[in-house]
């Protein structure tokens, strides 16, 4: 009988640990899974003027608020993930948005660290500027691809409509950053 009960008991923790790893592996890919929804979100077709032309760029906020203040579980390989599922959705030639999402993410590497634990203005004023030289390297490869330098209007209308989104969208970052994903302690 002793037997019996050590080997529920065994299997009981073995059920536990199982489910605590899938939670913790579930919670470290939780930011690009909602990543994934805010992009995919953003190409749903809208019925006014600009809609199909000028769209904020969700995936660089995602990105760069995901590089700031979780690089321990936002990584290139998600990086890589939300630049090839943009690359599918959008116009541009294949590669152009993953190329852009690695360019912040290297620019993030070397001055992540000023960002982190600023005041929000200083992160927002950060995504503004670094965001304009991502979008400007994309708008570059974008001209290059066509051999013809593209109107850049398009591209600062989009440049503005991100960063007037990136408050709106890094608070949706930060809610599921703060309620669904806990630290292990």
């Amino acid at each position: 009988m002793s037997k019996r009960l050590q080997s529920i008991n065994d299997r009981t923790v073995l059920q536990d640990e199982m489910a605590e790893n899938v939670k913790s592996y579930f919670q470290r890919l939780l930011p690009m899974f909602f990543s994934l929804l805010l992009i995919l979100l953003s190409y749903v077709p809208l019925n006014f003027l600009l809609s199909s032309n000028i769209r904020p760029a969700v995936g660089l906020v995602c990105v760069y608020y995901w590089i700031i203040h979780r690089p321990d579980i936002f990584n290139l390989f998600s990086v890589f993930i939300l630049g090839l599922i943009e690359d599918i959705l959008s116009a541009v030639p294949m590669g152009t948005n993953i190329f852009s999402l690695l360019v912040l993410y290297v620019l993030l590497l070397n001055l992540g660290r000023f960002f982190n634990g600023k005041p929000f203005i200083v992160t927002w004023y950060g995504f503004a500027i670094l965001s304009l030289l991502t979008l400007f390297c994309k708008w570059l490869i974008v001209s290059v691809y066509y051999s013809q330098f593209l109107p850049i209007v398009q591209v600062l209308f989009s440049y503005l409509f991100s960063v007037a989104a990136y408050p709106i969208l890094s608070l949706l970052n930060a809610f599921v950053q703060s309620y669904l994903i806990q630290d292990e302690a």
